[in-house]
């Protein structure tokens, strides 16, 4: 299961919400934590400093870079040592790293460690992005290769997971994952198989599947079958049914779909209100 956790953070209201489900979960999976903060190096070498070296002067901008480091530094501290000391208090083990560079190359750095990546759906620039799903967010979950909880706008307890399924490598993966979780956690289970009538058959056979793996677990999970496209149909089941986790299969990497996600993935992590947990096939 998840035992070592990375929660990447950048001090926002939503990496607040990451870090609280982070916790959760490494208190009931018995998992360390490696809380991750990165200075974007954009920020120290960034077209606009290089303007305002240009309109200042080359000796005021020198000294100026130091100061924005050392601002950095305090910031990603303060930051740290918060979620650090929350872990303390929950006999948590844990480490913190702060790395200033590019993200996602660092993220990758860091998840081949872990067994879950746990970021919030939006970060510190979302009041400015209109609803939109942070890019930087955006780009991790591109690029991972790990298990990966997308965050949403609040935390509340798991204990009702709907499983999307589809019969596909990163569905049987994510069903696995999300069954074993369900059993730890002791969460209802929900699993979903959204299809067009023409595929009824098919996914009829996908989701009688699925329910054996589910008992074979010792888990009684309700089974729904329903016309209609999986984006749709997966946010409007899991509101209905009040989960509080969605678990679905993200696109695998390819020459193509490196730089974009699969239309299914995007939708649901960028309109739902719910934690998502995407799971990549082998």
């Amino acid at each position: 299961m998840y035992n070592h956790i990375l929660l990447c953070t950048d001090g926002s209201p939503a990496a607040d919400i990451a870090a609280d489900h982070a916790l959760w979960l490494a208190e009931r999976l018995a998992a360390r934590i490696e809380v991750l903060y990165v200075t974007d190096i954009r920020i120290l070498e960034g077209p606009w400093l290089a303007d305002f070296a240009g309109a200042v002067g080359a000796q005021p901008y020198a000294a100026l870079v130091p100061q924005i480091e050392q601002i950095q530094k305090e910031k990603a501290d303060t930051i740290l040592n918060a979620i650090r000391a929350k872990c303390a208090a929950r006999n948590i083990p844990n480490e913190i790293y702060h790395e200033t560079g590019n993200l996602v190359p660092i993220v990758l750095q860091h998840e081949h460690r872990a067994d879950l990546v746990v970021i919030g759906q939006r970060g510190e620039h979302a009041p400015w992005n209109l609803g939109m799903l942070g890019s930087s967010v955006e780009r991790v979950v591109r690029a991972s290769i790990k298990p990966a909880l997308v965050t949403a706008d609040s935390f509340r307890p798991i204990q009702r997971i709907l499983i999307a399924h589809d019969g596909s490598n990163a569905s049987r993966k994510a069903l696995n994952d999300g069954l074993d979780l369900a059993g730890r956690l002791k969460a209802a289970v929900t699993l979903l198989t959204a299809c067009h009538p023409s595929t009824e058959e098919t996914a009829a056979t996908f989701l009688r599947e699925a329910r054996q793996l589910a008992e074979q677990r010792n888990l009684k999970p309700h089974i729904q079958l329903v016309h209609g496209d999986p984006e749709i149909e997966i946010l409007h089941n899991a509101h209905e049914i009040g989960a509080d986790l969605v678990v679905m299969g993200a696109y695998g990497h390819t020459r193509i779909r490196e730089f974009v996600l699969g239309s299914t993935t995007h939708h649901v992590i960028r309109k739902t209100t719910l934690p998502v947990l995407l799971v990549r096939g082998a």
